[in-house]
């Protein structure tokens, strides 16, 4: 079940301690202090100033907490001497943490019940590491993930004079540091144009065009929450032909890393949903299906991997790296039981990937039913 979501930014109090990460006899210590790893606990009060609505019902909300990882890793990197990438942070590069196994905790901090309590309550239900983030080492210009970003946890009150005042937390994390080149933003979705018509050309960042029938492509609210719009695709049954979303770049700048994340819904009825990586021209290159079987599949005759569920929001991101030599594309599905799961694809593309200059999501004949998407973003990192 999902809630509204408050993002927390404001805190009684933080507290971090950050250590290297002891070897185990036999292990071999790392490459570099690039390799190290680290423990790092975070600890402390947000405020959070919830109050309740209803003496009968429970007023649900979902808190997402954004202590400070940075200033943790800006001591470490001071103490131990760690090289830092050229250029100023900020602006070329960003510091991560890079998540191999945490252990977080969440607890109530302080209440507030005003005049009579009737039927009060206070709780603070389940807690999970936020969606992790992910980007491209400036170092070695690979893609890494689970870069921590953040902790939620569920909450409750009741009665309408109670407040959910303040939560405690504590986050105790095994990872790495890492530098992440600074992105470009190519393609940044925006589907802010009213529901039930096709979304406007115009994006936060680039344009958007549709092919297909009549409420083919439209904008709907959203299957999930927390979140904004999404898009809807449906191919109703018929002729052949398809229902398409074509994202289109502000450039195409040629040889780089390039991120495309976005985040999709299946319901049970939904049929083949697909999304492909074009020229500017529309001339596509590379496509990744969602199949029936819950499996992902690359350009139609890859092996199916991975899985993702059905009537819930899972996240798609692809990480194309386009060089002059040779290129290629990692697909990660995030969302289900299993963790991320990914699957490379040494593609047979390379005459095409230096046009890349679009991204459709589409649905083609025969399949029907419909699926939905939003934030859709593409990036890029110079190689």
């Amino acid at each position: 079940m999902t809630f509204p979501i408050e993002v927390i930014t404001t805190f009684a109090g933080q507290n971090w301690l950050i250590v290297p990460a002891a070897q185990a006899v036999g292990d071999p210590p790392p490459s570099d202090v690039h390799a190290q790893q680290w423990l790092l606990t975070l600890s402390g009060v947000a405020m959070v100033n919830l109050e309740g609505n209803s003496t009968s019902q429970w007023l649900h909300e979902t808190l997402l907490l954004e202590p400070t990882v940075l200033d943790p890793m800006h001591h470490a990197i001071t103490y131990h001497s760690i090289p830092t990438p050229p250029g100023t942070e900020g602006i070329d590069y960003s510091l991560g943490f890079q998540v191999e196994q945490l252990a977080p905790f969440a607890s109530i901090s302080s209440v507030f019940d005003a005049e009579q309590s009737i039927n009060a309550g206070f709780a603070v239900d389940v807690w999970r590491p936020n969606h992790y983030g992910t980007g491209i080492d400036a170092f070695s210009q690979q893609y890494v993930g689970d870069l921590f970003s953040g902790l939620q946890v569920d909450v409750a009150v009741r009665d309408t004079d109670a407040w959910l005042y303040r939560v405690g937390y504590n986050i105790a994390l095994l990872g790495q540091i890492v530098f992440v080149t600074a992105q470009e933003t190519l393609f940044l979705s925006n589907f802010d144009s009213k529901t039930g018509l096709p979304p406007t050309p115009v994006q936060a960042v680039g344009t958007a065009t549709v092919d297909g029938p009549a409420n083919g492509v439209i904008v709907v609210e959203p299957p999930v929450l927390p979140s904004d719009n999404w898009v809807r695709i449906s191919r109703p049954t018929g002729p052949e032909g398809e229902a398409a979303l074509h994202c289109i770049l502000t450039e195409a700048p040629g040889f780089g890393v390039y991120t495309f994340s976005a985040e999709l819904f299946l319901s049970d009825t939904s049929g083949i949903a697909s999304i492909s990586f074009e020229t500017a021209a529309f001339e596509q290159f590379l496509h990744v299906d969602f199949l029936p079987t819950n499996r992902a599949r690359i350009d139609d005759i890859g092996v199916e991997f991975g899985s993702f569920p059905r009537n819930a929001g899972f996240i798609v991101q692809v990480i194309l790296t386009v060089a002059a030599s040779s290129s290629r594309a990692l697909v990660v599905l995030t969302g289900s039981a299993s963790g991320a799961q990914e699957a490379v694809v040494q593609a047979p593309f390379q005459n095409l990937a230096p046009l890349f200059g679009s991204v459709k999501v589409w649905q083609g004949f025969p399949n029907t039913g419909s699926f939905d998407v939003t934030n859709i973003q593409v990036t890029r990192a110079s190689d």
